[in-house]
């Protein structure tokens, strides 16, 4: 009987809590992913001062550095693909040559969030959360000799103390699996990442062409306890608004 009552409870507070997705968060989440332009092929540059969303995620460039890092040549694509248990959203960095061991180390730090989507009718934000990360690379014909990547993520700053986790790939020659990386879990109810990729090339027979990161996400379903909260928030809200 008590299980049937919660199993109630929880369908009437998602019920509810669609409700005020559509109208409590209205003028509030969907704002920050309105402001962002989306995310289109583009030069790396660009994206360095602009932040710009894909879907439900937005993506912010924090800090890079590398040989040949402002290249007005180096490309940037994000992309997102529909998949039956989640969305995958996929960031691809290609430098404007392949790099080489004489090129060095480069590091990439950005943020990756869940947004409100403002062309869907719900709200990500109390529907998403992440599931698991991947790291991998490409490489022409035999050049797949000396890669390494490493992209390690938190969840509270880069270094931080709330580590996520770190997937690596690197090429057999130098004790690895290849690409893409091993997946990394993400615990329940993060809605932000602070991404670290750091890649090179240490054999003079390998080159790079580009690295990959990819996001998976699915369903986040909150506990009606969590639902009353958010349903106080927005009825305060409502109340204010109604008052001015």
């Amino acid at each position: 009987m008590i299980t049937n009552i919660s199993r109630r409870l929880t369908t009437g507070a998602l019920a509810i809590a669609g409700s005020v997705a559509a109208f409590g968060f209205a003028g509030a989440a969907p704002a920050q992913a309105q402001a962002q332009a989306e995310c289109l092929p583009q030069s790396f540059n660009n994206f360095k001062t602009n932040p710009c969303r894909k879907g439900d995620k937005l993506f912010t460039h924090i800090n890079s550095s590398g040989r040949d890092i402002n290249n007005p040549n180096n490309f940037l694509t994000i992309t997102e693909t529909v998949l039956p248990l989640g969305d995958l959203h996929t960031f691809t960095f290609t430098p404007a040559t392949p790099l080489l061991s004489s090129d060095g180390t480069y590091v990439i730090d950005y943020t990756i969030e869940i947004v409100d989507n403002p062309n869907t009718p719900g709200n990500e934000l109390l529907t998403q959360m992440f599931s698991a990360f991947s790291g991998g690379y490409t490489t022409t014909g035999q050049t797949d000799s000396g890669v390494s990547l490493n992209k390690t993520v938190w969840s509270d700053a880069f270094g931080g103390s709330s580590l996520v986790g770190t997937s690596e790939a690197r090429s057999l020659d130098i004790g690895g699996i290849g690409s893409p990386g091993l997946t990394v879990l993400i615990a329940p109810n993060i809605l932000k990442l602070y991404v670290r990729d750091t890649f090179f090339v240490s054999s003079v027979n390998g080159s790079l062409n580009s690295i990959t990161n990819d996001f998976r996400q699915t369903t986040y379903i909150p506990e009606p306890s969590a639902i009353l909260g958010i349903l106080a928030v927005a009825g305060a809200g409502a109340f204010a608004r109604r008052k001015s």
